[in-house]
């Protein structure tokens, strides 16, 4: 039987083997797939077996820090614009108005434009809203939990702020959420609120993924008291710090101390480089602050590191569009990582979801995307716009630009040029 080319895919697609592909690493690759697993490539059947010449073999991304309940409300919300202080001030206005209709429709259009480009894992935080229903975003992002298992593994972050309940949190892990969320840098008591969600999550047996030290103070330290804190928890229940903007800030001396104690704790750190690229530093006109972690210095300390796309056209940032290649693209270009060390960054979230790894050795899952390229620094800049998404073997998403011949005119020369 011929091979097919990845362009003439069609979702739906069961997959059989893939030939001739680049890795990563630009080595060719040839696998087979067998019950939604990469398989030894003499393997299986080869009723589809795509001809991959030209095109790149990568793993799938995965959005470690998602707000899904949020998406696609900037403009509703009046187009605010401004730091993280107005951002949520502009928030806790705006959602009481969102309906339980509203928040699915949202963030079933988020969960769909994340797929089709390549994320095949999100972790996602959900806030209680204002009003008589307050689990409304939750039970609905719960919901849509099982409406895409098939395409893509979710986890729900019930993400509490100071004045809520115990009660009401103990109401929402009934619901069924994965994690506990907070932001206690955000608490007038940052480290009683910390104490508080810990316990909390102790009760449940439950992990955490905390926004933590989201802000340009080097003295917000919050990501040690978390590593501290839990550093005698089990370690297969997970502990999470989100932004950790501030370890830009801090002396070698005290960022050494932190990331030491995090690596020691098996605490994970997911930097959102495009939120926090716009939210910090609108109070320092001049030379301002990057607003991203030290990913470099992460790594080297030994310390686990994710990425999310975090907002997408909400109060927080009006450009995001759950494309994760373009936070690999901000992690390369304000991050100072290689293009190949950011797309590493931006998978990693799934073995902190818990889930196979996807990396194309034989016996992994059978999640990749194929993008038309010579190099992941090609893919990253160019956006890869000719790009298949494979789960578990199967065709999820088909991606293609338009060609388009142009006969371009020159202009006649003027008689008197040379």
């Amino acid at each position: 039987m011929p091979l097919i080319r990845p362009e003439h895919l069609v979702p739906h697609q069961n997959v059989n083997a893939v030939s001739g592909a680049t890795t990563i690493d630009g080595a060719s690759s040839t696998f087979a797939i067998v019950d939604g697993r990469i398989a030894d490539r003499n393997a299986g059947h080869t009723e589809v077996s795509i001809d991959a010449a030209g095109w790149m073999v990568l793993s799938p991304l995965a959005d470690l820090h998602a707000h899904l309940d949020k998406a696609y409300t900037w403009s509703a919300s009046g187009s605010p614009a401004g730091s993280l202080e107005d951002a949520v001030a502009s928030w806790r206005a705006f959602s009481p108005s969102l309906s339980y209709d509203d928040i699915k429709t949202n963030a079933r259009r988020q969960l769909t434009a994340a797929f089709q480009s390549g994320v095949t894992a999100m972790r996602t935080h959900v806030n209680y809203h204002e009003g008589d229903d307050s689990l409304r975003g939750i039970r609905a992002v719960v919901e849509l939990r099982a409406e895409f298992r098939n395409v893509l593994d979710l986890q729900v972050v019930a993400m509490h702020d100071h004045t809520r309940s115990a009660e009401l949190i103990r109401s929402a892990i009934a619901l069924g959420v994965d994690l506990l969320g907070a932001a206690p840098h955000l608490a007038p008591d940052p480290q009683l609120e910390l104490e508080r969600t810990l316990r909390l999550a102790e009760e449940a047996n439950l992990g955490v993924d905390l926004h933590t030290d989201e802000n340009l103070n080097p003295d917000s330290l919050g990501l040690l008291e978390l590593a501290r804190l839990t550093k005698t928890w089990p370690k297969e229940r997970t502990r999470s710090a989100g932004h950790c903007v501030s370890l830009a800030m801090q002396d070698p001396e005290t960022l050494a101390l932190v990331l030491k104690e995090a690596a020691t704790a098996d605490v994970s750190i997911i930097t959102n480089p495009l939120t926090n690229l716009y939210l910090q530093g609108w109070q320092h006109p001049v030379a301002t602050p990057r607003a991203l972690p030290p990913l470099a210095a992460i790594l080297a300390a030994g310390v686990t590191l994710a990425a999310g796309g975090d907002n997408v056209q909400d109060p927080f940032n009006p450009l995001g569009n759950g494309d994760m290649i373009d936070v690999v693209a901000a992690m390369v270009l304000a991050g100072h990582l290689s293009p190949r060390a950011a797309w590493d960054i931006a998978a990693a979230g799934r073995s902190l979801m818990g889930l196979q790894p996807a990396t194309g050795a034989v016996g992994d899952a059978a999640d990749m995307i194929l993008v038309r390229a010579a190099s992941v620094a090609e893919a990253v800049a160019e956006r890869a716009p000719d790009r298949v998404v494979i789960r578990a073997g199967r065709v999820i998403s088909v991606q293609s630009r338009s060609s388009r011949a142009v006969t371009v005119t020159p202009l006649a020369q003027p008689e008197n040029s040379v």
